[in-house]
């Protein structure tokens, strides 16, 4: 059951990670051609300064699943790798466990944030009276999927901890080897 959640997890966020790419891309392009445009011709496109700012959110908060479920999340490798499987094992969960601590209090604020934007119906302060509920509506939905994506990873990496399957552990929450980094073209989870 678990795997079949962490592959349906998978698909989903290589799907968010496109999405946040091309947004990402289109935001550049629009920015360029704002620059361009006040530099040639003293005109401007306005907003364009806004809406990157929406879209770099988002399509971070989009990227996270996808960092997490290709074991892409920075950590001090070198005091890690020399340790015992079992101490690594552990090492993984507390890193989940310190994500979900960090980022679970941040998106109930974000989501706290989106209720009083949508109750107030409130308008960015910028020429283009942005609704911010619908930019923050899908940076919330791309962090609670992140925040998802965590339970689900740390409690796919327990349940292996327990069965004392260790290389298990590695394969889904633990520091990717050099090999496996050099190896890893398919872009699917490991093990």
């Amino acid at each position: 059951m678990l795997d079949k959640l962490l592959e349906a997890n998978l698909k989903l966020s290589e799907v968010m990670v496109w999405f946040g790419g091309v947004a990402l891309i289109g935001a550049a392009f629009m920015v360029t051609v704002d620059v361009t445009l006040r530099d040639i011709f003293l005109v401007t496109l306005g907003g364009a300064d806004e809406m990157s700012g929406y879209v770099f959110a988002i399509s971070t908060a989009f990227a996270f699943p996808y960092a997490v479920l290709h074991r892409a999340n920075v950590r001090i490798d070198a005091l890690y790798i020399p340790l015992p499987p079992r101490i690594r094992s552990v090492l993984d969960l507390v890193a989940l466990a310190g994500m979900a601590v960090f980022f679970y209090p941040m998106t109930w604020r974000i989501w706290l944030m989106l209720q009083d934007n949508i109750h107030f119906w409130t308008k960015s302060i910028t020429p283009l009276q942005t609704p911010v509920a619908v930019p923050q509506a899908l940076w919330f939905a791309g962090m609670l999927i992140f925040c998802a994506t965590v339970l689900l990873v740390f409690v796919a990496a327990l349940v292996r901890l327990l069965r004392g399957d260790l290389a298990g552990v590695h394969d889904i929450a633990g520091v990717p080897t050099l090999d496996e980094e050099m190896n890893s073209g398919d872009g699917g989870l490991p093990g």
